[in-house]
């Protein structure tokens, strides 16, 4: 069989779960040498070895990538290995979430960015130039939810609209240097995320997402690896820029047509991989219930993590507790800075000077007042996973701060990354 992918090295982030591994999977079929990127919980290891027993090459990178020193580490660690870079695929994201907007808890949104964009800027910032040395191309995780939007996942479906934009302004810009960008936009695919057992849906999202397609089931993760692999190949060499729908049909649908389908459109291909791993991932029921401390109701997923942080409500109050204080604090100084800020214009207007001691003493303060008080409201989702190790004295090693090939990875906690 021939391969598209012969001698091409790829970082894959998200690569341990769900479309990931599938893209793993396909390109090291093909003839890649990849990088499976994922957090410390994340199957990345065994993705990494089921590779290698099929006669593949592939390694392990465990870290956060929405820092950018992990980022940086990532794209290292391939170039350190192989000496080149010829593929990013910006696989990972999140999910963690589904309700109405008034509802939607801040963390979640705060994590979402975190996840979704952060981790897309910070590998392409990195990658981009040994992407230019060998004219080498690359895809991210759109979603048709960043076409269409999604109702009560509103702000995962803005996450998804900002990487539709980000990676064309890349296509355009990167044009100049040989590199090509282009964006794969997932429907409902069958991976964990999907499924009310596994995932934020209810039985009433779950089914409505099947219906709604005029192919009437979930997609495959292998079918969208398909895709991947065409664009990340040389067959790609005249596309840039553009957005590839892969949800049987979802974005120009009216109606729940999906019970209409051809049975031969609602069966699931077999497919040449052996996917081990479509149920693991970053769910609202292991990883975030593990983390948070929270537990799911077993039918109502969309409300879970709504009802979790009301039960843990203590924690989430003291947090806000802390950042009103903070807030209050800070506007008390603000406020006597303005006094003397004013009482100095007064002095200046009538003696023609400012009191420089006071307007330096009191800017001070201010300031001093206005760093500290956000430091008091970080709390919930962000925890120790949102720290910058190089600001932290105790995080001086690789192992406390960084990624790392194989091995434990880094210390802080942290969800995974895995597309639509």
């Amino acid at each position: 069989m021939e391969q598209r992918l012969k001698n091409k090295v790829a970082i894959v982030t998200g690569g341990g779960a769900g479309i990931g591994e599938a893209i793993c999977k396909k390109f090291a079929l093909n003839g890649a040498k990849v990088v499976v990127c994922g957090f410390p919980d994340d199957p990345v290891e065994a993705v990494a070895q089921e590779i290698a027993a099929k006669g593949g090459t592939a390694i392990a990178y465990k870290g956060d990538i929405s820092m950018a020193e992990h980022a940086r580490m990532c794209v290292e660690t391939a170039i350190e290995t192989w000496g080149k870079l010829d593929i990013l695929i910006n696989n990972a994201g999140v999910f963690p979430v589904m309700e109405t907007i008034d509802s939607y808890p801040t963390e979640a949104f705060q994590y979402l960015v975190k996840n979704n964009i952060q981790s897309t800027f910070m590998m392409t910032k990195f990658a981009i130039p040994h992407l230019q040395k060998t004219k080498g191309n690359i895809v991210s995780a759109g979603s048709e939810s960043g076409l269409l939007g999604i109702a009560e996942n509103a702000p995962y479906g803005g996450t998804k609209g900002f990487i539709h934009a980000f990676i064309k302004g890349v296509a355009v810009e990167q044009a100049q240097y040989g590199v090509r960008a282009n964006v794969v936009c997932p429907g409902a695919i069958d991976t964990a995320w999907t499924h009310k057992e596994t995932g934020p849906m209810s039985t009433k999202t779950e089914k409505m997402v099947v219906e709604a397609t005029p192919m009437g089931r979930r997609g495959t993760p292998e079918e969208v690896a398909n895709v991947y692999l065409f664009l990340a190949s040389d067959e790609a060499s005249y596309v840039t820029g553009s957005l590839y729908s892969v949800d049987g049909g979802v974005t120009i649908n009216k109606g729940a047509t999906g019970s209409m389908a051809d049975d031969s459109m609602k069966s699931e291909p077999a497919g040449e991989l052996n996917l081990k791993h479509s149920m693991e991932g970053d769910t609202a029921k292991n990883r975030f219930a593990n983390t948070y401390g929270y537990t799911p109701s077993s039918e109502n997923n969309s409300n879970a993590i709504t009802e979790a942080l009301h039960a843990n409500g203590g924690q989430l109050k003291n947090s806000v507790s802390k950042a009103l204080v903070g807030l209050s604090a800070g506007l008390a100084v603000a406020g006597m800075v303005w006094n003397l800020t004013r009482k100095g214009r007064s002095n200046e207007e009538e003696f023609g000077h400012v009191d420089e001691d006071v307007a330096s003493s009191s800017g001070q303060s201010g300031q001093e007042n206005k760093s500290a008080a956000p430091s008091n409201a970080s709390s919930g989702w962000e925890k120790k996973m949102d720290e910058n190790p190089a600001n932290n004295p105790a995080n001086n090693s690789l192992n406390n701060s960084g990624g790392s090939k194989g091995g434990s990875g880094f210390t802080n906690e942290g969800a995974t990354g895995n597309a639509d």
